[in-house]
């Protein structure tokens, strides 16, 4: 059944939504007319030339427009214009209205008697044209079959005479050439059936109670919701006029007629607004229907009133009220089923924007949900505990179903995904997921623990609940996917987020009924030896790495800022990717794992060093035989035969590496050492300061566990004692730099003077007399040979 309708029993005659604003219309004409709140003067008659007399004889009885003289004549014009009735018809329905007081029976006014009174005054020649007249005289046709055939008691004899005289109203054309004797004929008939109908004993005993009241219901509350949406502005949607109160007040002329009382006025008001709400989305509207609605709470009919009431018998469906239900009680039923059906998938229809009507709406379902149950309760996925208020019982239906129906889209939006991207969809799901719990606790759950404190951890429970069923059908696979360790990093990421949550929302005491349903994903049984093997992985490609680029160095400055040695930049590189990814990986790591990682990188760092001190020649080989004289030792035998001295030939392979120990090239080598402790000391602290996350990370899973009903203890973390040491692993390769630094400190110098200036220090040294020989003579030729070299050393250079 549509939800946006009443249920009223369906009109069978022919009348349509514009029929029924139209006769609305002339129903309050008649009520102003006969309440004496609104009276006309005929137009005052102007002197006119003689020859026109003949023509003022023929329209003036037709033509002549009434004035209106009253308070009522603002409001009564806004309201024929927000119902769209023309000048001309309201001018027609007036004047065949003004004197409506003597149709009235025993005093009381009903619809038929206002349909015979526009028939009997109104002509062929008051309509501005031949379509409009049918077009009326068919509506006048079809209310009178209505009221008087199709709802009236067919008890009464008459009924098949009035069938016939009805036949005779719905043909137009054989109406304008009958003679008036016999449309008066036919008037007369209907008149006097609907006289006898009204003398009909009174069912409820109402002060002013009309036969039409009762049986003429479904008509009557039609055509008020007609009148009552003469209220919401035309020209801004969604909006009151600001004489809405005035026009209220003049619809209450209309009540004796159509039978209303204060209480059903409140109902179809709230359902006209509320129903106007569902167009619009006009939070105003909404708020106006609460008031409304609250108003309509505080009635307390006497007992026939209620019985009077409970005779506007509506169809509805729904809420296990599959049946009927009196008006009243079937608006509330409407609104609170639309209002559920929202809130059950309040992720769908809400967000941050709107979040003020889903509070209102919800108040609105708290207000209208007295004795109304779900269904299927007791099928949820997590029941509520016992002793549960029904207002907390209905909010917490409320937060798992939204819940299970956006986890349900977000699967299908996973699966959809999956094939598009080339992620399995529990990645996507994970993801997707997150973004509903940060929804959830922004938008929604801050409104909910207004009347539900416990809606947020309902909510976050639930998330948990329904991705943990979902991943434990994955792990429990006989084969896993080449994408389990992306899986489990979502998966761990998730749990992460539901965790905080749960903290930042409740703190240590989180403990509740609820924890039951708290099962940890225990993704660290999975994700550990995945996370060994990787790094065993990553360490051999990265000592790959090193021992290639590192045989491919020639140790040529990097830039003219950087002087130092490219392959050591991409070692760091390499390295730094591998702690990215081994700290982004989103999985739960430990102590044990952080150990393989510092092993990992000190292993390729002491590689590239050693293969630098290899590089290296003795100085011992650059150093040249001391000269016989200069030669002494106590134990020399001074009258032995001197020996001539041999030069020493130095092997191949170390002349080939002094060649390649260039004094540029061992600055560059310096500038690299030195590079490699200052970017240790960076991933030091890098490290270190993201095993701080870990760490926080590992207290929210043990929080999570803590939480269970097996009241898990929490995993001792290691100290901060245990972790420095850690990385006393660092300080080896540290040292090693330190020495292969002094040692090439210690041999550019040699290298300079005994190598690269052997010709011009040594070949002059003991030449000519003994004061050429002063070391002060060299000095400057050192200095010019040494300087330039001076400027590849960034410690110079800074």
């Amino acid at each position: 059944m549509d939800l946006l309708s009443l249920g009223l029993p369906r009109l069978n005659a022919e009348l349509s939504d514009d029929d029924l604003r139209e006769t609305a219309y002339e129903v309050l004409l008649a009520s102003l007319f006969v309440s004496g709140k609104l009276y006309f003067a005929e137009e005052k008659r102007e002197k006119k030339p003689k020859f026109l007399k003949g023509l003022r004889s023929k329209t003036e009885g037709s033509n002549s427009a009434p004035q209106m003289e009253n308070y009522y004549t603002h409001h009564l014009d806004l309201i024929r214009v927000q119902m769209e009735i023309s000048e001309s018809m309201d001018t027609l329905a007036k004047r065949a209205l003004r004197r409506i007081g003597s149709k009235m029976v025993q005093g009381q006014l009903d619809v038929p008697c206002i349909s015979l009174q526009l028939l009997s005054s109104v002509g062929k020649f008051d309509f501005p044209t031949e379509r409009l007249r049918v077009q009326w005289q068919r509506r006048q046709a079809n209310v009178l079959e209505e009221l008087l055939l199709f709802s009236a008691s067919r008890e009464c004899s008459m009924s098949e005479t009035l069938r016939i005289v009805l036949s005779k109203l719905k043909n137009t054309e054989d109406w304008v050439v009958s003679v008036p004797d016999g449309r008066i004929e036919v008037l007369t008939i209907i008149e006097r059936y609907n006289t006898r109908l009204s003398a009909a004993p009174k069912k409820f005993g109402l002060k002013g109670e009309t036969y039409h009241w009762t049986q003429s219901y479904h008509f009557n509350s039609r055509l008020y919701e007609k009148l009552l949406s003469s209220v919401f502005d035309m020209l801004e949607d969604g909006q009151l006029v600001e004489e809405a109160d005035e026009i209220l007040e003049t619809m209450k002329l209309t009540w004796p007629i159509l039978g209303i009382t204060q209480k059903l006025h409140d109902a179809l008001y709230a359902w006209a607004l509320f129903q106007k709400f569902a167009q619009t989305g006009e939070i105003l509207l909404l708020k106006q229907t609460d008031l409304q609605i609250q108003k309509l709470k505080l009635h307390n009919n006497v007992r026939e009133a209620e019985l009077y009431i409970d005779s506007f018998v509506c169809s509805v469906e729904g809420f296990g009220s599959n049946g009927t239900l009196n008006l009243v009680d079937s608006a509330l039923l409407k609104i609170n089923m639309w209002c559920h059906r929202q809130l059950k998938n309040y992720h769908l229809y809400f967000s941050q924007a709107n979040c003020s009507i889903f509070e209102s709406m919800l108040n609105l379902v708290l207000l209208t949900a007295a004795n109304l149950t779900d269904d299927d309760e007791e099928a949820m996925l997590i029941g509520t505990s016992l002793g549960s208020t029904p207002e907390s019982t209905l909010i917490h239906i409320l937060v798992v179903r939204s819940i299970q129906a956006a986890y349900k889209n977000a699967l299908i939006s996973a699966d959809g995904q999956s094939k598009a991207e080339f992620k399995h969809p529990l990645i996507l799901l994970a993801s997707e997921l997150k973004l509903l719990v940060e929804k959830e606790c922004s938008a929604f759950s801050p409104v909910l623990h207004k009347y539900y404190p416990e809606a947020g951890r309902v909510a976050l429970t639930v998330f948990h609940l329904l991705y943990g069923q979902q991943l434990e059908l994955f792990l429990e696979g006989s084969d896993h996917s080449e994408s389990l360790k992306e899986i489990l990093g979502a998966s761990n990421s998730f749990e992460l987020c539901i965790a905080q949550k749960l903290y930042s929302m409740y703190g240590e005491a989180a403990g509740s009924s609820l924890s039951n349903f708290l099962k940890p994903y225990m993704i660290d049984r999975f994700s550990s030896p995945i996370i060994l093997q990787w790094l065993h992985a990553q360490h051999e490609n990265v000592l790959e790495w090193t021992k290639r680029t590192i045989e491919i160095e020639d140790w040529e400055p990097l830039s003219v800022h950087r002087k130092l040695a490219t392959s050591m930049v991409e070692v760091f590189r390499i390295v730094e990717e591998t702690i990215d990814q081994f700290f982004n990986s989103s999985l739960p790591l430990d102590i044990v794992h952080l150990r393989s990682l510092l092993i990992g990188i000190t292993s390729s760092l002491q590689v590239y060093l050693l293969h630098m001190e290899n590089q290296q020649v003795s100085r011992a080989t650059l150093l040249p035989v001391a000269p016989v004289l200069t030669r002494y030792a106590e134990s020399v035998n001074p009258f032995a035969k001197r020996k001539l001295i041999e030069p020493a030939v130095r092997e191949e392979k170390v002349a080939n590496k002094l060649n390649n120990l260039t004094v540029p090239k061992l600055c560059v080598k310096l500038n690299t050492l030195q590079y490699i402790r200052d970017q240790l000391d960076t991933i030091e602290e890098g490290i270190k300061q993201s095993w701080v996350d870990v760490q926080s990370a590992v207290g929210l899973l043990d929080y999570l566990s803590c939480m269970t009903s097996e009241g898990a203890t929490s995993k001792s973390s290691p100290s901060d004692e245990s972790i420095d040491e850690l990385f006393t692993i660092f300080d080896d390769v540290r040292r090693t730099a330190v020495n292969i630094t002094d040692t090439i400190l210690n041999f550019i110098g040699t290298r300079a003077v005994f190598w690269d200036m052997r010709d011009l220090l040594l070949f002059s040294l003991y030449r000519t007399s003994v004061e050429s020989a002063r070391m002060e003579i060299f000095i400057p030729t050192i200095e010019q040979a040494v300087n330039p070299n001076l400027g590849y050393l960034d410690m110079f250079s800074q």
